[in-house]
């Protein structure tokens, strides 16, 4: 019989699923027996369509997202900014194509793909964040709005 961890998991990878199938705007979920992220809102853009999610690393809760190498140039994105619940500016993240070199080296990221992170916290965290990808003239090109759950240790 599976665990309780695991059943949770299960049921809310599927739910995530069922979400993500009827939005092509919104982004999918991705969750882990750690963390759970669902994405609760999307901008217009295609900058951030791949989303944002949390994973946990050491007991450390971090908030990662990845970016396209070509959309941070065309878009001449600058900066992630990342808002919490109540809407205040809690992270600036500095964004650059030229990190793509300084990435080619770091596990979990494609050819052609920059993956910023942000520390938030020790688990259990839960959190509501917007992240925003704005250009160099300030201008906000796309969100989206993640809601992170990750668990305490627990073993299966």
């Amino acid at each position: 019989m599976p665990s309780r961890r695991r059943l949770l998991a299960t049921v809310g990878s599927a739910a995530i699923t069922g979400l993500a199938g009827c939005s092509g705007s919104e982004s999918g979920g991705s969750d882990t027996v750690d963390c759970q992220t669902s994405a609760s809102d999307h901008g217009d853009g295609d900058i951030l369509n791949t989303g944002a999610r949390g994973i946990v690393e050491d007991g450390d809760v971090r908030l990662t997202v990845p970016l396209s190498v070509e959309d941070v140039r065309e878009s001449d994105i600058d900066r992630l900014e990342v808002y919490d619940s109540a809407d205040t500016l809690t992270y600036t993240i500095p964004v650059s194509a030229d990190d793509a070199e300084l990435m080619a080296n770091k596990g979990g990221v494609n050819e052609g793909q920059l993956l910023y992170e942000q520390s938030l916290g020790h688990r259990p965290f839960h959190g509501r964040y917007r992240v925003v990808a704005v250009n160099t003239g300030g201008e906000a090109v796309d969100f989206v709005t993640v809601e992170l759950n990750c668990f305490p240790d627990v073993t299966d």
